[in-house]
């Protein structure tokens, strides 16, 4: 261990430097392979089930204003569907929950240079809210802030991950990186209709 470590020592600032970057990219492939890919497919597993469940609580909802009796079913599908509901956000809570993520890469000593939302992207019963992020830090910091994004109660996706612009602050390699934070909220059935109407989402408008 003690050559190795002289070896590095003995190597040019340059190789230094492409070391100190090469294994940061390593683990935060490692991070996106085993924590966000992951949470990226629970995320869309989600959702469609959230979906098939209202499906079915209407389908029983309808059975139920012909069989009285029906009516537990009602009730035990709309006990789960709010549960799954908490997952996702509505629109009232979305600036808070940005908020915090702001303040998640902040307390994780990052300096943040971009914090834009984009515009929203709909799917047929949810919204996808993307969120342009731009951070300066040392990859133990990045790494620190995606975690704890990782760690949230609501569904909270990082992808686009992009690292550029390294150099040496302190001993420490600073990188600037930049990702789309993306989270998602639930469609009120007014909101869907809405959307429906101004084309902005496929469905049967009723």
């Amino acid at each position: 261990m003690n050559d190795f470590l002289e070896g590095l020592e003995n190597l040019e600032p340059s190789r230094k430097i492409a070391i100190a970057i090469g294994v940061p990219l390593l683990i935060l492939f490692a991070y996106y392979l085993l924590i966000v890919s992951p949470r990226t497919t629970r995320t869309t597993q989600l959702v469609a089930h959230i979906e098939e469940m209202e499906q079915e609580r209407d389908k029983k909802k309808f059975e139920a204003e012909q069989m009285p009796e029906r009516q537990k079913e009602v009730d035990a599908l709309d006990k789960q569907l709010k549960f799954a509901l908490t997952r996702l956000p509505d629109e009232k809570e979305i600036p808070e929950l940005l908020s915090s993520i702001s303040n998640l890469g902040r307390d994780s000593g990052l300096e943040i240079l971009v914090f834009r939302q984009l515009p929203e992207g709909y799917q047929e019963f949810y919204a996808e809210v993307p969120v342009e992020m731009q951070v300066r830090g040392n990859y133990h910091q990045v790494a620190q802030f995606l975690d704890r994004v990782g760690k949230l109660d609501r569904i909270v996706n990082v992808s686009n991950i992009a690292m550029k612009a390294p150099k040496t602050v302190d001993e420490n390699v600073q990188l600037d990186v930049n990702s789309r934070i993306t989270t998602f909220r639930f469609l009120s059935e007014a909101e869907r209709q809405r959307l429906i109407q101004e084309k902005k989402i496929k469905g049967d408008a009723k």
